[in-house]
């Protein structure tokens, strides 16, 4: 009878002890439906970048079946306030950064540990570079844009999305072939940019493709800085920088943009946010969403994303050191 009693305490205690496992896995199993995962954006809303993250959320969150994913805005200090905000939360797959060239541009000029502290998950697509002007500027190609700089050496404001980020690299990558005559001007985000252009504040400035096409009735393409011509009708004539007269001119031709989470994030959770985000970018309306932008799909998965960012590490480290920016 005694031996019977221990043999059922025994069995309490080992159902016990495997309900707490049992417990215990369910809570660290991941994604929690309970819970959202948030995407920091460190650039403003209304922006390029914004804007594609925002329409990626909610295809991610239709592939998921339901997980609530939300973007943030987090600006400041040329995108690295929003990568610190990452970089401060738990790698635990929660806190995920729109990331990119920008991420790139930052962690070079010492603004955030960035990218030396981030694994990445997913890269997504190229939004190419145009340099624009208001539509009543006295300047109607590239040419005159350039002229008017030499004549007026530092009059002429040449305006960028920030620092940190990547239409900044380009920004002074052009004002250093140009003898440094331009007023490299940054703002805080794309759409600071957009406001202060079209408001008479800041001469010209290197825009997302995405952003010019948001304000094609406002704007006067001069130049796109990739060495094809954009596929939307509307900006299509506009000429690269070969076609203008500037062959010998190489900076950044677009902002890349990814998906990138705090180092240490369990490979099982990446893996996981990796095979999601590639359903949503193959989804209808996120492809549908890129070819009305003229945005290029360039999509890679873990191993392959860190390849892509790390071929951007090497065009921009050369351009932020000429400059005097980099600080690594």
């Amino acid at each position: 009878m005694k031996r019977m009693r221990l043999l059922v305490l025994a069995l309490v205690l080992l159902f016990a002890v495997s309900g707490v496992f049992a417990m215990g896995a369910e809570e660290t199993s991941y994604p929690d439906p309970e819970k959202t995962i948030t995407i920091v954006c460190p650039q403003a809303a209304g922006g390029s970048t914004d804007l594609i993250f925002r329409t990626l959320a909610e295809e991610m969150k239709n592939a998921s079946g339901g997980q609530n994913f939300i973007v943030t805005n987090v600006t400041g200090a040329g995108t690295a306030t929003g990568t610190n905000e990452v970089l401060n939360a738990d790698a635990d797959g929660y806190t995920l950064l729109a990331g990119g060239t920008h991420t790139i541009a930052a962690t070079m000029q010492g603004l955030t540990e960035g990218y030396k502290a981030m694994d990445y998950v997913v890269g997504l697509n190229m939004d190419p570079f145009i340099i624009a002007v208001r539509n009543d500027k006295p300047w109607y190609t590239f040419d005159d844009l350039v002229n008017a700089a030499a004549e007026n050496p530092g009059k002429i404001s040449f305006g960028n999305a920030g620092m940190g980020g990547a239409t900044g690299v380009a920004c002074v990558g052009i004002n250093l072939a140009f003898d440094k005559t331009f007023n490299v001007t940054p703002f805080n985000g794309g759409a600071d940019l957009i406001a202060s252009v079209l408001g008479g504040h800041c001469d010209a400035g290197v825009f997302s493709q995405s952003e010019v096409v948001a304000n094609i009735d406002s704007f006067r393409p001069l130049v796109i800085l990739g060495d094809a011509h954009s596929v939307i009708d509307e900006l299509k004539d506009v000429p690269t920088l070969a076609e203008a007269g500037y062959p010998d001119i190489h900076v950044p031709a677009g902002s890349y943009r990814s998906i990138m989470v705090k180092a240490g994030t369990p490979a099982e959770v990446e893996q996981w946010i990796a095979d999601i985000a590639e359903k949503a970018f193959n989804s209808d309306a996120f492809q549908s969403f890129m070819e009305a932008n003229g945005i290029i799909p360039q999509f890679s998965k873990l191993e392959g994303a860190k390849a892509d960012h790390e071929e951007f590490i090497a065009q921009y480290e050369p351009i932020l050191k000429e400059a005097g920016l980099y600080n690594m």
